[in-house]
């Protein structure tokens, strides 16, 4: 069984083995069986490394040492600390949304969710073990007092578009990568900014508990205003005091104003990270929760000290799985990540070698020359296994539903793929995708495509089904053209000039134009393919040519004479058939090439 992760804020100094027996005891079967898979997998993984580490020569160990050295100087040389990057994380968001409308749930141990999963817990229950992602009713048996509370999306949905508001003063570019947290470049907004800043603060008190924030007693401030009155909620005397509140400049007060402003706007508090990059960022701003931040200095060495000590699941993207890969290295902080590199090689893949070390050095993942905007939008649910096919259909309404008003929020049109993701009640995943020829736009073409995988997969116990759009199309992109749409339009264009001629006995000829020189053929499938191989040919014979992407055309090969192996096989034929293959390839990329800058 695996054990009980506490790598979550507020639950520091929790007896996990007292808590993983509890889950022990509470799992069903199935769920074992799949943890026991799992783990089994891990170990057999971890034991492969041991042995190639075991088996390493020293060369391959001196090649390796090399390797890092020439990596890690790479890296170093594109280290950026000139950047004010700020994670903004929502405290325990959806509780804090449920305690902020219900003043009862504030001083008890809650979640919300069902007892078949839950989204997220208050910080009284995480002392008892309770946290998102677990089962409510083993929640239960850790936590027998615990206060369960259905979900309300579409509320943390509004609440979440009133902060990101905020938000967007700061950096028009911020990034919410879900609804309680928000990653804010704020560079050019301290640069701008030179003076201080006042803002009006109000706070509330008497015997009315509705209204947040709260303060028990009146704010020490010179100016302050104390206004009295009845609660329309609970009719007791609600007190407000207003006073004012002074922000400096630099990224430090910018962001104290920036969550002071939340908590004002929405009654909720968040906690901040402040770094050189959004990756440190993400990592400071689990530091001085809730309802604080954490600076770290834009200096390489502080930096590096500060990474010493941090435990490697501190890290966002190292999980369980590489969790126990990197420790049957004896690897457990972000220090010995950096003191043992050389053995990455050894042991994984390419990808995987950079992005520890970047880890390490506290640089962030590498750079992606692919469009840097959300690549999907997904949404899912988990319940209690069923195999009733009704059951399942209605459950994928809703989640269909929640999906389109998603993109609509999103700036996004449409998106060429749909995917359906399962779980069984054994807990195996199943992913099952489309793309269909169009571009799915609509809530019909939503529920229709993935309905039709559904049905793929009737007679399953399920526990959890999702739906996702990927390849995703935004609003402010133009329609791109297929190459029906560009002979189309070439057609078009054609039968538009022949209509304004004047002449009437001239007979216009239908042609498209040549991908490669440009010059009318006529449209005959095979003039235009010989025209085609005609104009690559060519483009061996010159230096001149259209400019295209990436492709390079060498001259035609003069025809092999026959040779003989030793066994007396001729080998021209295979020769000849290869350079063929080659042209063909050649041809292809060409085209290819065109039709991308098209």
């Amino acid at each position: 069984m695996l054990t009980f992760n506490d790598n979550k804020a507020g639950m520091t100094g929790l007896d996990k083995q007292k808590i993983t027996k509890i889950i022990e005891e509470n799992t069903s079967g199935s769920y074992s069986s799949f943890s026991k898979k799992q783990q089994q997998r891990i170990d057999e993984k971890v034991s492969e490394i041991k042995n190639r580490l075991e088996s390493a020569t020293r060369e391959e160990r001196q090649g390796a040492e090399l390797f890092m050295r020439n990596l890690e100087n790479k890296l170093e040389a594109g280290r950026d600390l000139s950047r004010d990057c700020v994670c903004i994380d929502m405290d325990a968001y959806f509780a804090a949304v449920e305690m902020r409308d219900n003043p009862a749930l504030r001083t008890v141990p809650m979640a919300v969710g069902s007892s078949a999963m839950l989204s997220t817990s208050n910080y009284l229950a995480r002392r008892f073990g309770v946290r998102a992602g677990m089962p409510g009713f083993i929640s239960k048996k850790l936590c027998p007092n615990l206060t369960l509370v259905p979900g309300n999306y579409s509320k943390y949905s509004k609440v979440s578009r009133q902060f990101s508001e905020i938000f967007m003063e700061y950096d028009g570019d911020v990034g919410m990568m879900s609804l309680d947290e928000a990653y804010i470049d704020l560079t050019d907004y301290v640069t701008m900014r030179t003076e201080k800043r006042v803002l009006k603060r109000h706070q509330y008190g008497g015997d009315c508990p509705c209204w947040l924030p709260r303060v028990t007693d009146p704010p020490d401030s010179e100016n302050i205003e104390i206004d009295s009155s009845e609660c329309p909620k609970c009719r007791k005397t609600r007190i407000i005091y207003y006073d004012d509140v002074e922000f400096g400049v630099g990224r430090e007060e910018i962001v104290r104003e920036i969550r002071f402003r939340v908590e004002q706007l929405t009654g909720l508090t968040c906690s901040a990270g402040i770094a050189a990059n959004f990756m440190l960022a993400k990592i400071c701003s689990d530091f001085n929760k809730p309802n604080g931040q954490f600076v770290l200095e834009n200096d390489r060495e502080k930096i590096l000290e500060f990474l010493a000590e941090l435990p490697i699941r501190k890290v966002g993207g190292i999980g369980r799985v590489s969790e126990a890969h990197l420790q049957s290295m004896e690897i457990r902080t972000v220090g010995d990540m950096l003191l043992k590199k050389a053995l990455f090689p050894l042991c994984f893949s390419p990808l995987a070698q950079e992005s520890f070390l970047r880890t390490a050095l506290g640089l962030p993942g590498r750079p992606s020359s692919s469009d840097p905007r959300r690549k999907s939008i997904s949404v899912e649910r988990t319940f209690s296994p069923t195999s009733d096919f009704k059951i399942l259909v209605a459950e994928h309404a809703e989640i269909c539903q929640m999906l389109e008003e998603d993109i609509r929020k999103s700036g996004v049109t449409g998106g060429k793929t749909i995917t359906l993701k399962l779980k069984l009640s054994s807990f195996d995943v199943l992913t099952r995708s489309l793309t269909p020829s169009e571009v799915v736009t609509s809530l019909e073409d939503i529920q229709k495509y993935s309905m039709e995988l559904l049905e793929r997969e009737r007679g399953k116990e399920i526990r959890l089904l999702g739906v996702r759009l990927s390849q995703l199309v935004f609003e402010e992109e133009k329609k791109s053209k297929t190459i029906t749409d560009f002979w189309n339009e070439k057609k078009q264009t054609a039968s538009e000039d022949v209509m304004s001629s004047d002449d009437n006995d001239i007979i216009m000829m239908d042609t498209r134009p040549c991908p490669i020189c440009g010059e009318d053929v006529e449209n005959q499938l095979e003039i235009l393919n010989c025209h085609v191989d005609e104009c690559i040919l060519k483009m061996g014979d010159t230096s001149d040519g259209p400019d295209l992407i990436c492709v390079t055309v060498e001259k035609k090969a003069k025809k092999p004479e026959i040779q003989k192996t030793s066994g007396g096989q001729v080998q021209s034929k295979k020769r000849k058939t290869q350079e063929q293959k080659t042209v063909a390839k050649r041809k292809m990329a060409t085209i290819d090439s065109f039709w991308k800058k098209i």
